[in-house]
């Protein structure tokens, strides 16, 4: 029986992932994360997240669903993606990973892409049931298709039974199929495509450009810029000393990492305070800093969808491996599930002079090799 594991609405949250009552440097180096139990009046083997709940102001995120060996989410505009998973028990990585996507709408793209862990070179073979796809010049990590030959292949592998790269009749790997059909249909679903010419895999009759229409972009209008190579705001002993009362980091932190600081808009600071830190992750309370030097006074940064790890609501949240782009002017996080990096939640934000709206969010709920994860939120931006 298929099996499905789906990822509840409030991905920030992540309440599937122990951390959320652990401190990170209490979690084991490669500890999975547990699948969410059934929910009351799921058939046996088979949990189900609920419709997601959305607060006023805050994002819409999309549900990821595992499918056997695939997992596959759809974002707030309708984009698809799945992204092949290790079979359970099978112990090791794949060396290439095959994702899919399909973006919403009439016009909806197709594009298969098959990543590989190392470089790979010369004419590489895919092969869908012995009988031969495509054969590909590559000089890389990434092989793309695009177009209708993009449809046209991830339909064929959605009704195969195996799929191999090889070089030569050296077989590179062979990723599984198993669950990709019910993924595909579930993308079909998703986009509205379910009986229609156009469909990856509940083909009908119905015409090709049969789709849901792709919902607005929602558009974060990012605060005031700075220069990028502007120096990083300064605070005095007593200041620090107050940012981390607030942030209640005192006796939290094991390690020498140093506070951040990073000019927003030219009236506010970022101020990120580690307080937890373990063998992969670590995690820091943002504090926005008004008054500037000298005179610097701190509130807890607010968020308009949570960051992962966060814990219980009205504590603090948490960005994890925090890194500020001063170029996109972008705060990211980074939460590792385990070390590997192939399961957790990943989220970029953008400050619009009061708070941090989301701009991406990605999640991977099971560690199974999967390194890139399927989109469940996107958003674009414009300069205040």
């Amino acid at each position: 029986m298929t099996s499905f594991v789906a990822l509840t609405a409030r991905v920030g949250a992540f309440a599937v992932l122990t951390a959320l009552a652990l401190p990170l440097a209490a979690q084991e180096d490669d500890a999975p994360l547990p699948e969410p139990p059934p929910l009351a009046g799921a058939a046996p083997g088979q949990a189900v997240a609920p419709p997601p709940v959305v607060n006023p102001g805050e994002p819409a995120i999309g549900r990821l669903q595992i499918f056997e060996d695939w997992a596959v989410g759809c974002d707030n505009r309708l984009s698809c993606s799945a992204v092949s998973l290790v079979p359970e028990g099978a112990g090791t990585a794949y060396s290439v990973l095959v994702t899919i996507q399909r973006a919403g709408g009439p016009e909806g793209a197709g594009l298969l892409r098959l990543i590989a862990a190392d470089q790979l070179r010369g004419k590489i073979d895919l092969i869908a049931d012995n009988n031969p796809l495509k054969r590909i010049k590559v000089r890389g990590d990434t092989i793309e298709i695009t177009g209708p030959e993009a449809v046209a292949m991830i339909r064929t592998l959605g009704s195969s039974y195996a799929f191999e790269l090889r070089e030569k009749q050296r077989v590179i790997d062979a990723p599984s199929l198993r669950g990709l059909p019910d993924a595909l249909r579930y993308m079909d679903e998703q986009q509205g495509r379910v009986g229609s010419q156009g469909a990856l895999a509940a083909i009908g009759d119905a015409r090709p450009d049969m789709a849901r229409p792709v919902p607005p972009e929602p558009v974060v209008t990012a605060g005031g810029a700075v220069a990028s190579d502007a120096p990083p705001p300064a605070l005095t002993p007593e200041e620090q000393t107050a940012a981390r009362r607030l942030a209640v980091c005192e006796g939290r932190l094991e390690n020498d990492y140093p506070l951040e600081t990073h000019d927003l808009d030219g009236a506010h600071a970022l101020v990120l305070l580690p307080c937890n830190a373990g063998a992969y992750n670590v995690s820091a309370v943002p504090l926005i800093g008004s008054g500037g030097p000298g005179h610097w006074q701190f509130r807890i940064a607010r968020f308009d969808h949570a960051p992962g790890f966060t814990g219980d609501p009205g504590t603090p949240p948490l960005i994890v491996n925090a890194r500020w782009n001063p170029v996109k002017r972008e705060l990211s996080s980074f939460a590792k599930g385990r070390g590997l990096g192939d399961c957790g939640t990943a989220e970029t934000y953008k400050w619009d002079g009061d708070l941090f709206r989301l701009t991406e969010a990605r999640a991977m709920p099971v560690c199974r090799g999967a390194w890139e994860w399927p989109v469940l939120y996107s958003a674009g931006a414009a300069q205040g």
